[in-house]
């Protein structure tokens, strides 16, 4: 299934959103959703950075030396 969204843009966003848009050689519409997901993956990222600090701060994660795991494993 597919959707279509329209954006609004003036003349100066839309002569810098296609300058920017012949990057990704697909048109303007290829280079918003990619952008737009590149976005959201950086948010989950960021979200999943700060749950780990907080559990590293809580102590619900614990960090080991790499080392140790190997050994523990027996791969070395």
């Amino acid at each position: 299934m597919s959707t279509t969204v329209t954006i609004r843009l003036n003349d100066e966003e839309k002569a810098v959103f296609d300058e920017y848009a012949s990057i990704y050689k697909g048109g303007l519409s290829t280079m918003i959703k990619q952008l737009a997901l590149e976005k959201i993956q950086d948010e989950y990222d960021l979200a999943a950075a700060r749950k780990f600090e907080e559990g590293i701060k809580d102590g619900s994660v614990t960090i080991r030396p790499y080392e140790e795991l190997l050994k523990e494993t027996g791969i070395k």
